[in-house]
């Protein structure tokens, strides 16, 4: 047995020397290459210095490799042999370990790339050719890559330590397998020494490498210089759940169609190494699978590669393991809804963005009544039920852009984003989220047969707000949500009274406005345009309404509530409607002449409106209405962006014989051109310049052009809001002829203008 350890020695001391050349030759080529990489990022000095003393240390481990060829007594001196190279192995080592500490690319993300690649394939191919003798590729990897990982702790960055942990994982697998090849390598020398015929122990041999290639942990295969897999193993036919026949064989180059994977091989094949990690489709399975694959080319010498090898290893687990973590720190586990830890980030988001675009959001705290109760009596699996049903009502009701959440217990909050840019529509706005939350919520839900009601208190904040925030919004909700639950519960309540009162009077204005188009309580009261003399020549109508609590309503009072609601569009139509009936009843009582027109207000998004037309034709139609006593009046400002679909529509109705008129003319609009696109008929002047006539400001100039202008166009002026004489005589005297204010009548009710009417009529 003696004898056969010494065999052993002699036949692993050859291996060495038999094996090295080439390495050692590809090394000086490495650190060459090592060096030129690192010129720009390092001390050209050091680099010079360093690859001097690796050159130095190669040429003397090549002469003592042609020592050892030249000497016929070696194998009688095993051990001389062996610390000679042992020695000058470690020194190589230790050389580019120093690199580690000398020579390392701190600054540079893509050097430092290439410095772990070269060292890595060093400490790869050092395995290949030292693992013959166990202390030569133990000393040599320790000393190849253990300063590497301290260099790693020594820059004590998050990255550098995960590098570190990578690197000494690399070491202990590379020692592990280097291990189990030495453990192979003395097995089959043992082989070699007991059996006669050399054809049978390289077999044997064979064998047991193939065993070692078989069973690796790794997936692993070997390409030729045309990229064309040779040979694979069974890990990796596993990762890719593939097949043998359909890898073996395959193009990569030709049939890959992922271009970084492709990068990699090609890089490989240039004659170095590639990388690439992410997740790689199958062609041959179309299965998907995390992988991290290093590619690593073979050479018969530095000019010349025959292929590669490619090492692949699955990330399915790690990478399972990554989302599971970065769910488990974002979501509530039983809800699935955004945990406290997410909804403090996305509501800092939100203030933040609320205040760079000038718009307010609302925070819903909500809290489930009662929800003790249930837990007790039915139990914490009841309970936990009752939470994720609440959490799928609010998932499937929220709006696209809002954000929900669960704080924990029976504590919900919804961040509504983007409801208005004034605070009292953001608070009317987060009311109404607040009532459909408190409705879909009150819903019953079964749980082990158990029917629940549930109802909700909920308190509303509103941001931004000045000098508040996450933490101040979140209390602040809190504490109406706590206002809610002392009020009786299942009610919802403001932080601040007056945003409190503002979307209660809102949400109340939207419904009585609704209950007032079905009760008929709008009413239109007509204001007469008059001539000099007072002899009526038209009229405008205007809305009012009839409130049974409140009395009689002007329309600043709920014209803005409808127009947020959507309710202005019906209101439009009742209007226009009422006013061609009554028209129609004029007109055929003989109390409107043929040249009396009645004017009615139709706002920019009415007549922007896609059945605009067909409404006001089928109205005329059915009322009977004469289109030539109908006037529309439009206010400058919805004129100024008129498109061709808006010139198109007052076209169609002028050519029916409605006269058209820009109320509010003059309030400063600076483009006028729509004055001739346009086929209008009156210009309408601002109340607000006839009350400062009286003052001789310059608005007295404004509205000498006003007229002046309109008279150039061929328009006729009406002027608004005239209320005394000596406004009235201004106006006349510069060439202003229609009057329309209080000096001659208020707006009055249908039957008191019918009245004046009459008398008109009677006169004439």
């Amino acid at each position: 047995m003696k004898n056969t350890s010494k065999e052993i020695f002699r036949e692993q001391t050859y291996l060495l020397y038999l094996n090295s050349k080439l390495p050692i030759t590809i090394s000086v080529a490495a650190a060459g290459l090592f060096s030129w990489s690192l010129r720009s990022v390092v001390d050209h000095r050091f680099l010079i210095y360093w690859f001097t003393a690796f050159f130095i240390i190669s040429a003397i481990r090549l002469y003592l490799l042609f020592l050892y060829s030249s000497d016929v007594g070696a194998h009688k001196k095993q051990d001389h042999w062996h610390g000679r190279f042992l020695i000058l192995t470690c020194i190589s080592a230790a050389t580019w370990g120093s690199a580690s500490f000398f020579l390392f690319p701190e600054q540079s993300l893509p050097h430092q790339i290439v410095f772990f690649m070269i060292m890595l394939g060093m400490a790869a191919g050092a395995v290949s050719s030292l693992c013959p003798s166990l202390p030569v590729v133990l000393g040599y990897l320790s000393l190849l890559l253990i300063p590497v990982i301290a260099k790693m702790i020594t820059i004590g960055s998050e990255e550098t330590w995960f590098n570190a942990s990578l690197v000494l994982m690399f070491w202990a697998v590379t020692v592990i397998g280097s291990i189990k090849i030495n453990e192979n390598i003395r097995e089959n020398i043992e082989l070699h020494l007991q059996s006669v015929s050399r054809e049978k122990i390289l077999k044997v041999s064979e064998e047991r490498y193939r065993h070692i290639f078989s069973h690796a942990p790794l997936g692993i295969f070997h390409y030729d210089a045309d990229g064309i897999i040779i040979d694979c193993n069974d890990e990796f036919v596993r990762l890719l759940k593939s097949s043998k026949k359909s890898l073996i064989g395959l193009n990569m180059p030709a049939r890959l169609k992922d271009q970084k994977m492709l990068d990699a091989i090609h890089r490989s094949l240039a004659g170095g190494e590639g990388y690439y990690e992410g997740d790689y489709t199958s062609i041959t399975s179309n299965s998907v699978t995390p992988v991290r694959t290093f590619f690593k080319a073979i050479k018969q010498t530095a000019e010349t590669v025959l292929g590669g090898v490619g090492i692949v290893e699955d990330f399915t687990e790690r990478k399972k393991s990554a989302e599971l973590i970065q769910y488990q720190a974002s979501y509530d586990h039983l809800t699935g809804l955004a945990n406290r830890r997410m909804l403090l980030d996305s509501l800092d988001n939100e203030i933040s963005r609320a205040r760079r675009h000038n718009h307010y959001g609302a925070l819903l705290y909500i809290d489930l009544d009662n929800f003790k109760t249930i837990n007790d009596s039915l139990g914490h699996s009841a309970g936990d039920q009752l939470l994720k049903i609440v959490a799928k009502r609010i998932r499937e009701n929220l709006r696209r852009e809002d954000t929900a959440a669960r704080m924990g217990g029976d504590e919900f909050i919804i961040i509504a984003t983007e409801l208005d840019t004034t605070i009292g529509l953001a608070a009317y706005k987060a009311k109404g989220i607040a009532e459909k939350v408190k409705r879909f919520l009150s819903a019953p839900a079964s749980i082990d047969g158990n029917d629940l009601q549930i109802t909700s208190s909920i308190g509303v904040s509103i941001f931004p707000a000045q000098g508040k925030e996450v933490d101040d919004i979140l209390k602040q909700a809190d504490s109406a949500m706590y206002r809610s639950k002392t009020a009786g519960r299942n009610s919802i309540s403001f932080f601040l009274p007056h945003m409190q009162e503002a979307a209660n009077e809102r949400l109340r204005l939207n419904m009585e406005i609704r209950r007032a188009l079905e009760k008929e309580e709008f009413v239109l009261y007509y204001q007469p345009q008059v001539d000099l003399s007072g002899r009526i020549l038209s009229a405008e109508a205007l809305i009012r309404w009839n409130h049974p609590e409140r009395g009689l309503l002007l329309p600043g009072a709920f014209l803005e509530v409808a127009e947020e609601t959507g309710l202005m569009h019906e209101i439009g139509q009742w209007v226009f409607r009422s006013a061609c009936r009554q028209i129609k009843t004029w007109a055929d009582t003989k109390k409107l002449s043929t040249s009396q027109t009645i004017s009615i207000n139709i706002s920019g998004k009415e007549i922007a409106a896609p059945g605009f037309i067909d409404m006001a034709t089928g109205t005329l139609e059915k009322t009977g209405a004469d289109p030539h006593r109908l006037g529309i009046e439009l206010t400058e400002g919805s004129l100024v962006p008129a498109g061709e679909d808006i010139v198109e529509k007052i076209m169609t109705l002028r050519k029916m014989g409605v006269e058209f008129s820009v109320d509010d003319f003059g309030t400063g609009y600076s483009s006028l051109s729509y004055l001739k696109r346009l086929p209008l008929n009156t210009l309408k002047i601002d109340r607000s310049f006839i009350h400062d006539i009286k003052d001789g400001s310059r608005d007295v100039v404004l509205v000498d052009t006003i007229i002046s202008m309109a008279k150039n166009l061929g328009l006729d002026v009406i002027a608004e809001g005239v209320e005394t004489e000596e406004e009235l005589r201004y106006l006349s005297t510069r060439g202003c002829h229609v009057f329309q204010g209080y000096y001659f009548s208020k707006p009055v009710p249908t039957t008191a203008f019918t009245k004046m009417l009459e008398k008109q009529h009677g006169n004439l």
